[in-house]
């Protein structure tokens, strides 16, 4: 009958413990990704008031060219009048309006931070037109049909509370 002989052997580090320790140090020292061009755009303009360097930057400008063709410098007055680049679920956006036309004449550029796709719509004359590359009314992103809802409420429930909401004080 053979014996085994359990040997504790100091000062030798198993080779699973290297294994993991090297696998680690590889890990946190491989580099990080250089940051999508939407990345940089965002750290750029999100909550910015410099929202014509954000219209005319050389990502957005051409695409809204391309999607309003005619229809851009209907959508430059109807941006006159704007607060900052907001975010709304991953997609920078600028609303705004004509000037002294606000529920009447309209507008939103909305810009996603995934992939540098521009969305937009119009609101003039009661009717809202918009601007994507997708054809139905689903593909549209947040930021255009939440601004849908407002525009077509007149903003009202954004000024006023709605009936079926109640306030609670916070302690």
């Amino acid at each position: 009958m053979q014996q085994v002989k359990l040997v504790h052997d100091r000062g030798r580090i198993p080779l699973w413990a290297l294994l993991a320790v090297m696998t680690l140090l590889k890990v946190g020292s491989a580099q990080t990704p250089a940051p999508t061009q939407g990345a940089e755009l965002m750290r750029e303009f999100a909550n910015s008031d410099d929202t014509d360097a954000f219209l005319r930057h050389t990502r957005i400008r051409p695409q809204l060219q391309q999607l309003l063709g005619a229809e851009l410098p209907h959508l430059e007055i109807n941006l006159d009048v704007r607060g900052s680049v907001d975010v709304i679920s991953g997609w920078l956006s600028v609303i705004g309006n004509a000037p002294h036309q606000g529920t009447e004449e309209e507008a939103v550029v909305c810009v996603s931070a995934y992939n540098l796709e521009v969305t937009a719509a119009i609101l003039s004359d009661g009717i809202i037109t918009a601007y994507a590359r997708g054809s139905t009314y689903g593909t549209l992103p947040r930021c255009i049909t939440d601004w849908i809802t407002l525009a077509n409420s007149g903003h009202k429930d954004r000024l006023s509370q709605p009936q079926n909401v109640r306030m609670a004080e916070g302690r």
